[in-house]
């Protein structure tokens, strides 16, 4: 019983110095590396411009939905009714920009804001 256990003792030992020398190499290796250096330095890069980009396009984004619920909320009623008359009825705006609109126009139709 003891042998086994001093066997699993020296095992510890010898896998933590093979763990200590792997990790010595591995870290040395790569940190002299130009290689991973380089790939290392393009992959920061590519996940910042796409940070970046990210958030400006949520900004257009953002900026778009305001300018057409702004122009909802300013668009006349007697353009609506003259555009009407004219043809098929064209369908509702869709996404979050429909929405805006219809949830406008509800608002002015509840306050008793604007026409119909």
């Amino acid at each position: 019983r003891r042998i086994v256990h001093n066997y699993y003792i020296m095992n510890q030992f010898i896998q933590r110095i093979a763990n200590y020398i792997a990790n010595e190499i591995l870290i040395k290796g790569l940190a002299e590396s130009r290689t991973f250096q380089r790939v290392a330095l393009r992959t920061h890069n590519t996940i910042q411009d796409m940070k970046k980009g990210g958030i400006e396009n949520i900004n257009s984004k953002l900026d778009d939905v305001h300018k057409a619920a702004s122009e909802a909320a300013y668009y006349s009623t007697s353009t609506k009714s003259k555009a009407a008359t004219k043809g098929p009825p064209t369908p509702p705006q869709s996404g979050f920009a429909g929405f805006v609109s219809a949830f406008g126009k509800e608002i002015r139709k509840d306050l008793g804001i604007g026409g119909k």
